[in-house]
């Protein structure tokens, strides 16, 4: 090469080489921070409305309330609510390792360790207007670049369907274990029975299905009323042998403590429903940790 050739650089293959050796280098630490936690437990659900966030954030607590370290990621990106429903200002802003290029998640209650994109917007009405590829790379963001640390349970609570997000979650955690949540009525167990052939088509554990808002017993007669006709859940467990984990009754409470922020298991110990959700946490440990 004369002394005014100039190399031939290609810049499209440096960027390209650039982006993904930074993908590589995040992998690494989503394997690393996932290796540290015992159990990975990715709750999801085939449509909105069936109380998923609920279920999620009260099964975390159940599990912190027995001396357990647990983490929680709200991995809906577009419509963030852990926080919300844990009582944690969306003011709170994780406290970054400049150093490290890594931040700390947000202080939950019972020592729980707390990354949502709530954290991360300016104020609760701020849209995430995002497409798919974005919306991922938060996630993967939000695995590999928080200081985790060691835990016994990292709680996931995933948005409602079958698309980017969830599809990244599993994708990232192979070791995860899924729990599907759906209420009684049929157009919900219709889509909770996709949701359990997806995980199983990408040969993920299955841990099980709750029936959430199953029915209650009337403050007037004390009989059990059914809100929606009973059995699907139930029916779907079997038709996937997959373990039914239990039913949760609705109580008006559980959505109103949500709203507080004071989670219902916390705040009413001994209700119908916070038993429930300890014979789902007795379930899960117990196939989890024999």
């Amino acid at each position: 090469m004369g002394e005014d050739e100039t190399p031939d650089i290609d810049l499209k293959k440096m960027v390209n080489d650039g982006k993904q050796e930074a993908m590589d280098e995040r992998m690494v630490s989503i394997r690393n921070n996932m290796s540290k936690i015992k159990h990975k437990i990715v709750v999801i659900s085939g449509k909105g409305g069936v109380g998923k966030t609920t279920v999620a954030v009260n099964l975390a607590m159940s599990l912190a309330s027995v001396g357990l370290r647990v983490g929680v990621l709200d991995v809906d990106i577009t419509g963030p609510n852990v926080n919300k429903m844990l009582g944690i200002s969306p003011e709170i802003r994780p406290r970054v390792d400049p150093d490290a290029k890594k931040f700390y998640p947000v202080d939950g209650p019972l020592n729980t360790k707390v990354v949502s994109m709530a954290f991360l917007l300016q104020d609760s009405d701020t849209p995430v207007i995002w497409r798919g590829p974005m919306k991922m790379g938060a996630v993967r963001q939000f695995l590999g670049d928080a200081h985790w640390g060691e835990l016994d349970y990292l709680i996931c609570d995933l948005p409602p369907g079958t698309s980017d997000e969830t599809l990244d979650i599993l994708q990232l955690i192979p070791d995860e274990n899924v729990v599907v949540v759906s209420t009684p009525q049929e157009v919900a167990i219709m889509d909770a029975r996709k949701t359990i052939a997806m995980a199983k088509t990408m040969e993920r554990h299955v841990l099980g299905i709750i029936e959430n808002m199953s029915g209650f017993k009337c403050p007037h007669c004390n009989e059990y009323i059914d809100l929606y006709p009973p059995g699907g859940a139930e029916k779907a467990s079997k038709d996937f042998n997959v373990q039914f984990l239990g039913k949760i009754p609705f109580e008006v409470e559980v959505g109103q403590q949500g709203d507080q922020g004071l989670p219902f298991v916390l705040k009413y110990p001994d209700r119908e429903s916070s038993k429930a959700f300890k014979a789902v946490v007795a379930k899960i440990r117990e196939e989890l940790e024999k």
